[in-house]
């Protein structure tokens, strides 16, 4: 099926044309505000180690149970105890912190600054 140069033309014309309006901001209008994630601050990794000391028992152990974020566990006296990675955050960096795991894996808990 063949179409007219001039169908084609306008076809990528109006594409181009809507395309763009939608992205552009009406004068006088501000873009919206960027997200949080684009504000985030790097303050350090997580010590899951010394989370599970601070959050358990001092003589506790920090275990992997898998490689996924949620994976962490301390082991204490043969029992097996949940790590909060923002509890870990917020205690060594303020109220403002939080605990992110980007990459997806046991590896990538990092505490990031709100503000």
């Amino acid at each position: 099926m063949m179409f007219k140069p001039s169908t084609v033309l306008y076809a990528v014309l109006g594409l181009a044309t809507f395309g763009n309006a939608a992205a552009v901001p009406a004068e006088g209008v501000e873009a919206s505000t960027p997200n949080l994630l684009e504000k985030r601050v790097w303050l350090s990794n997580v010590d899951v180690q010394q989370a599970c000391k601070d959050q358990v028992n001092p003589n506790a152990s920090a275990i992997r149970k898998g490689n996924s974020c949620s994976d962490w566990k301390c082991l204490y006296a043969n029992v097996e105890y949940s790590v909060n990675m923002a509890v870990y955050c917020s205690n060594r960096h303020g109220v403002q912190a939080y605990a992110a795991c980007g990459g997806g894996t046991v590896w990538d808990w990092q505490c990031h600054d709100r503000t």
